[in-house]
């Protein structure tokens, strides 16, 4: 806040890399012209991590976006039918879904990102984030 202006505020934002919040599984695509080609379905939610993550950003005034990686075969598609269908069901703790091309990518933006609090991931990714890197049962 500068001068008493609030409007330039810009409340604390964690990202949540959706292999958090979805259980997903990758398909390979059948066709005339398909060769080799893989794609992944989201096949059920995270519940419990989805209401830590309501919780979180209820009580703490968090802005919560969902992160994916085009090289881990996510779609903005998916991103997008994803928080739909939260939205359907009244229970999305998100305000963006950002589809990034990889993790390098992503972790080259975290920098000039400076009200983000961290990146939510799974273990096996989580130190790549560096002082920014978090697991869900760890906040």
């Amino acid at each position: 806040m500068k001068g008493g202006d609030i409007s330039n505020e810009s409340p604390p934002r964690i990202i949540v890399v959706i292999d958090v919040v979805a259980n997903s599984e990758v398909t390979d695509e059948k066709g005339l012209f398909k060769f080799n080609s893989k794609s992944r379905e989201v096949k059920t939610l995270n519940h419990l991590a989805l209401s830590k993550l309501w919780s979180l950003a209820d009580k703490y005034g968090l802005s919560v976006e969902l992160a994916g990686y085009k090289s881990e075969l996510w779609t903005q598609e998916i991103l997008d039918n994803f928080m739909d269908k939260l939205d359907r069901r009244g229970a999305n703790p998100f305000n963006y879904a950002e589809m990034y091309e990889s993790i390098e990518d992503f972790i080259g933006d975290l920098p000039y990102r400076s009200n983000l609090k961290g990146v939510i991931d799974i273990r096996e990714r989580v130190a790549r984030y560096g002082s920014w890197g978090i697991e869900l049962e760890n906040l």
